[in-house]
């Protein structure tokens, strides 16, 4: 019998890159996916550990209403691969996402609004999910 030396660390290495492109496709469902011609822009909620939940999606989505921009969808979200001390005041990592025209994207940015593609690095393994709202 012939026994073979396996390098765990390599076989660690390339078993977490499967992971983590499983996952990310996994997480990214067609409700995340803009249409042609439409973009994804995310703004921080504001809400803070220990107090309140921030800025509720429709308030945010008033801001780009008001400055002439439609909006398609909003939901909540938080990013991913990003830690936040635990502590109360501290950034909690939720955000309000807004499917708009692709056509308004540096009207929102022009009002601090970024597009949701910067959130989403996979060789840092950070990213977002949309989870439901909560005050």
């Amino acid at each position: 019998m012939i026994l073979r030396a396996v390098n765990h660390t390599e076989m660690a290495k390339k078993y977490s890159l499967y992971v983590c492109v499983i996952l990310f496709v996994a997480c990214t469902s067609d409700e995340d996916a803009a249409t042609p011609g439409d973009v994804l822009v995310y703004a921080d909620r504001g809400s803070r550990q220990c107090e309140s939940g921030g800025i509720s999606p429709e308030e945010s989505a008033q801001t780009l209403i008001d400055a002439g921009i439609d909006v398609l969808q909003s939901n909540c979200g938080i990013r991913t691969g990003v830690f936040f001390p635990a502590v109360c005041g501290g950034g909690t990592g939720e955000i309000v996402v807004h499917k708009i025209r692709g056509v308004n994207l540096i009207a929102a940015e022009q009002l601090g609004f970024q597009p949701i593609s910067v959130l989403v690095d996979p060789a840092e393994g950070t990213s977002y999910r949309l989870v439901d709202c909560v005050n």
